[in-house]
Formats: C-alpha cells, sequence, structure tokens
C-alpha cells in the first residue's frame, strides 16, 4: 500500500506530522492487507498570499502524476491521509481533476483528520492574529489565499461542498473518513481569543464543520413566506469523533500527539490502521457504524469535564452537541444581498422572543461576501427547549433585507415550520446550508414614458404598481 500524509494551513515543515507517519508504518507491518510499502509526506505551500486552493490542487496532481503513479502497480491505489485543511486541499483535487469520472481516480482511501471541511471560525481574524494562536503553533503568517477560502460561508468552499452534494464515492470504490476530536487543550487556550476554547469544537475546526454530513435546502420567497424548493444530501460519509483530542499540540493532538513508538493503542492510529483495511461497501458501511457508536460515546464521556490545573478555582465545562447554519443571500435576479437580518422564531406566534436564552453561540459574516452568514447554534439546547408543549414544537425564521422600501426593495419573509420537521434538514454536529431567494420587487415608476415633447420634472414621478411577474 502507498499513503500520502497531506498537512493542514501555514506548514513549513515536515514534523508537523509528528509519530503518525513511523506509528502507521509500523503497525501495518503485521496485515499485508495493509501493509505500507511506500510513504509519502506532503509539502505544500500555503502560507503565500498568491497562493489559492485550486493552485494548489493542479500542483498536487502534478506530484501525484510524478511521484506517486508510476510507483502503483496495475489496478493499485493510493491511500491519503490528511491533516486540518489538507482535507479541502485533497477533495478540491478530486473535485477538479475526477469529478464526472471518480472510478478513474487513483486514489482508494482519503481518510480526514480534523478537516475544515466547512471553514474555520479562526480564519476571519486575519494572518497576522492568526498566527499567534498557540492553538495552531504555526510561527508564521497563513496565506490570504488560503485563509479566504477557510472563513466560514467562502464562496469557495460553499462551492466545493454543493459539489460533493452529487458524489457517489463508496459506489466508485472511494473510500472517505472523517475523524475528529472535540477536546480542548487548555494548556493552548488564547485569552484574546475565545474561539480556541469553543464547545464543540477542538480548538480550531468545529464538529459539525469537520463533517461530511450535511445537507442543503433553497428556500424561496413567495410573497410574505418562503417555500421550499429543494433538499439534497450527500451519501451517508463514516465519521467518527475521537476521545481525548484536540486539533494539535504534543500531548493530545489528533496527529501530533501519536508517537513514533506507538503500538497502535493511540485512538488515532488505531482508527486509522481500521479505515485503511477496508476494502469494499459491506466493510465500509461497518466502520461507519462503528465510528457511529464511538461517537455517541465520545460525547456522553464528555459532556462535562472538570478542570483544576491552570486554574485557581474548579472549572467546569459543558460540551453540547451543536450545528452549523450557513445562510446564502441572493435574489430572483441572482443578485448578492449585503443589508439584511435573520432572526429565529419559536412558538404558535413564531415570535423571536421564545427561544432559550445562549441557544445561539455565534454569529459570524463573511468578509469577502456580507451576504453569508453562518450561525452556530447549541442544538441539545434548541432541542430540549422546543419540548415545552406550550411552544407547539414550533420553529422558523424571518428575514428582512433591504431596501426595504422605495421603487426597488425587498419584503420581510418568513419560514415557518415545526422543528421535529426542520430537523429533516438539521442534526447534531452538522452543517446546514441554506440558500435564500428574496424576491426584488420593482415598481413601473422607476421607467415610463411620455409623449409631451417639452420639458417635465420627473423628480417626484410615482412608485405605481409593481411590476408583474416575468
Amino acid at each position: 500500500m502507498l499513503v500520502v500524509f497531506v498537512h493542514g494551513w501555514s506548514v513549513t515543515n515536515t514534523d508537523t506530522y509528528g509519530g503518525l507517519p513511523a506509528a502507521l508504518a509500523r503497525l501495518s507491518q503485521a496485515e499485508s492487507k495493509t501493509r505500507i510499502s511506500h510513504l509519502f509526506l506532503g509539502k505544500y505551500i500555503s502560507f503565500a498570499d498568491e497562493v489559492k486552493m485550486d493552485d494548489i490542487a493542479r500542483a498536487m496532481q502534478f506530484a501525484v502524476n510524478t511521484e506517486i503513479l508510476p510507483l502503483l502497480n496495475e489496478h493499485e491505489k493510493f491511500a491519503c491521509i490528511t491533516h486540518s485543511t489538507g482535507g479541502p486541499v485533497v477533495r478540491s483535487w478530486l473535485d477538479l481533476f475526477f469529478k464526472d469520472r471518480l472510478q478513474q481516480c487513483p486514489m482508494q482511501h482519503l481518510i480526514m483528520l480534523a478537516p475544515a471541511n466547512h471553514g474555520s471560525s479562526l480564519a476571519q481574524l486575519g494572518k497576522s492574529r492568526v498566527s499567534r494562536l498557540k492553538s495552531l503553533t504555526l510561527g508564521i503568517e497563513p496565506g490570504t489565499g488560503v485563509l479566504d477560502w477557510l472563513e466560514l460561508g467562502s464562496d469557495q468552499n460553499w462551492h466545493l461542498n454543493h459539489s460533493w452534494l452529487h458524489y457517489q464515492c463508496v459506489a466508485q470504490q472511494l473510500f472517505v473518513f472523517v475523524l475528529t476530536g472535540q477536546t480542548i487543550d487548555r494548556a493552548l487556550y488564547d485569552h484574546l481569543n475565545s474561539y480556541t476554547g469553543e464547545p464543540g469544537t477542538d480548538g480550531v475546526v468545529r464538529v459539525a464543520a469537520a463533517n461530511m454530513n450535511y445537507a442543503m435546502i433553497r428556500l424561496v420567497q413567495q410573497d410574505a413566506h418562503f417555500e421550499l424548493l429543494s433538499w439534497k444530501q450527500p451519501e451517508v460519509y463514516a465519521f467518527g469523533i475521537l476521545p481525548g483530542q484536540a486539533h494539535a499540540g504534543n500531548l493530545i493532538g489528533i496527529m501530533s500527539g501519536v508517537k513514533g513508538d506507538d503500538d497502535g493503542s493511540h485512538t488515532t492510529v488505531f482508527w486509522l490502521h481500521q479505515c485503511l483495511k477496508v476494502r469494499d461497501a459491506v466493510a465500509y458501511q461497518q466502520v461507519a457504524k462503528d465510528l457511529q457508536r464511538l461517537s455517541k460515546a465520545t460525547q456522553k464521556d464528555e459532556r462535562t469535564d472538570i478542570v483544576e490545573n491552570g486554574f485557581l478555582i474548579k472549572r467546569t465545562f459543558i460540551t453540547s452537541r451543536y450545528s452549523m447554519l450557513v445562510f446564502r443571500m441572493c435574489d430572483d435576479r441572482g443578485n448578492q444581498l449585503l443589508d439584511y437580518d435573520v432572526k429565529f422564531t419559536a412558538g404558535p406566534d413564531y415570535n423571536e422572543n421564545h427561544l432559550p436564552p445562549g441557544f445561539c453561540v455565534d454569529r459570524q459574516r463573511n468578509q469577502q461576501n456580507p451576504g453569508k452568514l453562518t450561525y452556530y447554534v447549541d442544538f441539545d439546547l434548541l432541542a430540549k427547549w422546543l419540548k415545552r408543549p406550550e411552544l407547539a414544537d414550533c420553529f422558523g425564521f424571518k428575514i428582512q433585507a433591504r431596501p426595504s422600501g422605495g421603487f426597488a426593495y425587498y419584503q420581510a419573509a418568513e419560514y415557518r415550520s415545526s422543528f421535529t420537521g426542520f430537523c429533516q434538514h438539521l442534526a447534531p454536529n452538522q452543517t446546514l446550508m441554506i440558500e435564500i431567494v428574496l424576491k426584488r420587487i420593482v415598481h413601473q415608476g422607476v421607467f415610463q414614458l411620455t409623449e409631451r415633447t417639452e420639458p417635465e420634472d420627473f423628480s417626484s414621478q410615482s412608485f405605481g404598481e409593481p411590476l408583474p411577474d416575468a
């Protein structure tokens, strides 16, 4: 078996892989099916501002063609293990070169450790602040080309995830796995940035943002309400939350915490080995079920974390299950909307005052495209609250875009649903992409004709009636 490791953002030394490659190679020798014959460590440039994700994917294709393909036997394929941004890098490579011909892809296993598949909340901090975060142990400034991709709700990661909704990997013998953690290494906590201690994350990437199980819905405005026009989910991908794992760090980092002499007892090494043994759909589904059970146990065991070390007073941290909702705002003319409000509602009258305090953990608007807005919500808190009989299982949201009056404007609209029904799309530990299409109302007064040839002041021209639907 030939294995390729691909690192995360702004790495400048292959020591970032820690002892994981050596430990995995040693463990693989016990079984001929997983015995590693060649092992490559990726070295891609992400710290240069001019380098974008697409550039890295193109360069990866050249490296695969020149370095990997000549070593593969007939019908043999390689395995790829990524960390952090390395996951989106390889997924972008797949999308660019093998999107419509997965069966011809020379890779059979893609195992992503703590991948930022839906971005990272840290990316918006900017290159200089990100480089100073202890949780990333970078020491250098990451390039803006990659940071722009990683920002929550970026057009680039929206495009990639939209494209992957249509993939059928397992049927084409491509086995994709996501392994992540939700443990915060308190020694790496940055007091100037609470994102490094955000619950439901590994200190850098949210569990919901790592997960390849997500959904997309398209809501189109009809008068004062939204109608669900489409709903799409990808095939089910194997996803596991490993116990006690953080994004980085020599002690509990999901990759960097592995020692070279590990005997396979480290949870990362063990599960990587299980993933690499998969050769067919039946084995893949079994590993997916095993990881699902592991995730449930991990989140149960790690819900309450009592910490004394580093604090004068014993501290208790609670970790629920969380979800991300990424809104993309546009109108029926294809215009991106930049000025708008989103308000969640609940109860029989769909009122924003009927939601539980603290259910919204974070709200972040994309800087490159303000028409993208990401909410990070406490799914467990929301689900428990909405079981109250007086709330009648009602859940929704209101959207008001501006301008809201004049010759051309937008009318406020609501999406009303039951929470039970909405949970067909929204799930804990997952991301929901929501495309909102508002109707742009234009009045007849924007353009009128007259047969009068003498000068006429039309600065106070009336609005007239709205234009009929085209």
